[in-house]
């Protein structure tokens, strides 16, 4: 039995000397999901050397690879952590995805390599806007993918008025505003298109005095794309 017994306390202590020795443990790989407005990145950790580095990097080939992000590990824990970065702005059809562990006086470890292939060829995404009670314009981001002209229609649900026009769209994010002030009052359908993308949200414009006896939620109404 004694035996038995320092076999197992050997036996433990080797195995934490091994986790001393390591950056870090992963509890769950880097893994990624692709959504509309980038592609994001997850991963796990069950223990963390301190001073631990992790800096996440790109390619579009899967071999050669540049700095995206840096993440500061939470150091000398042995918990689990969770850590997640949204890549912004992915073009390009397919991404590779990979960790590089740092850690002082120590050569840095790769983790294993994820690919990500976007599953649509969304040219532009609403990535927020203002209140959709507004009362005399209407503020509004789009992330572009492609650049062209965005052309916008105006439409009031409940009476025979609408307009339209155009903004130029450019790669990254275009700050956009509707000047509501001429506008009657009432609910809107705002359609986005560029070629055949369709984008549209519904807002309702509203007096500052209607305004006053409202509680506007801050909330975003869901798009709807077709």
């Amino acid at each position: 039995m004694q035996t038995r017994l320092s076999f197992l306390f050997i036996l433990v202590g080797f195995c934490c000397l091994q986790m001393q020795a390591q950056h870090v443990v992963f509890q769950q790989e880097l893994k990624g999901e692709v959504f509309p407005i980038g592609h994001l990145l997850r991963w796990q950790t069950s223990y963390e050397a301190p001073g631990v580095q992790f800096i996440l990097e790109k390619s579009t080939d899967g071999l050669n690879f540049q700095e995206l992000a840096q993440v500061t590990g939470k150091g000398g824990s042995s918990i689990q952590n969770e850590y997640q970065y949204l890549a912004p702005d992915v073009i390009d059809a397919l991404n590779y995805y990979r960790l590089r562990v740092v850690r002082s006086n120590q050569a840095p470890l790769l983790s294993s390599i994820v690919s990500l292939q976007n599953r649509t060829a969304n040219q532009f995404a609403i990535l927020r806007y203002s209140d959709i009670l507004p009362t005399t314009s209407f503020e509004l981001e789009v992330q572009g993918r492609a650049q062209g002209f965005l052309k916008w229609h105006l439409r009031h649900l409940d009476q025979a008025f609408e307009d339209q026009g155009e903004w130029l769209l450019d790669f990254g994010v275009n700050p956009y505003t509707l000047d509501l002030s001429a506008f009657p009052e009432g609910p809107y359908q705002l359609a986005l298109q560029l070629g055949d993308e369709v984008e549209t949200l519904t807002i309702k414009k509203v007096s500052e005095a209607t305004l006053k006896t409202m509680t506007a939620g801050s909330d975003a109404l869901p798009t709807n794309r077709r």
